[in-house]
């Protein structure tokens, strides 16, 4: 709980390296569950996107790792109550980036039990 309340710059930069990571490994699922003919993407902004894995790449590592930088960078020149409000909202957005990944490592544990399912056969002929 100390780590989540921690608005130091260097816990922020912790914390900014965190969110990238689970945005990373987020497309990275995503894709491979993709694949599998059983998952969609909810996001109606990404759904497009994902059609292009070279897009996908692009838009979620290396645009998030240009804009975490210069978060970063702007971030060494904020006072107290800047830093503090700053920490809130990054811990919320690895909040929900954590449950994003969980809902896809859920997948992946229940994606044997539907593979052996004849049920979804004929989606998996699709692919």
């Amino acid at each position: 709980m100390t780590f989540i309340k921690n608005c130091s710059l260097e816990s922020i930069k912790s914390k900014l390296l965190i969110l990238y990571l689970l945005n990373v490994t987020d497309i990275i699922f995503t894709l491979l569950l993709l694949r599998t003919g059983l998952y969609i993407e909810i996001n109606a902004f990404m759904a497009s996107v994902v059609e292009s894995p070279i897009a996908s790449l692009l838009l979620k590592i290396i645009l998030p790792a240009v804009l975490l930088i210069m978060i970063y960078f702007r971030i060494q020149k904020a006072t107290a109550e800047q830093l503090k409000k700053s920490n809130l909202l990054i811990s919320g957005a690895i909040a929900v980036y954590a449950l994003i990944n969980l809902s896809h490592l859920l997948w992946f544990a229940i994606l044997p039990v539907l593979l052996d399912n004849p049920l979804f056969l004929p989606l998996l002929k699709k692919h």
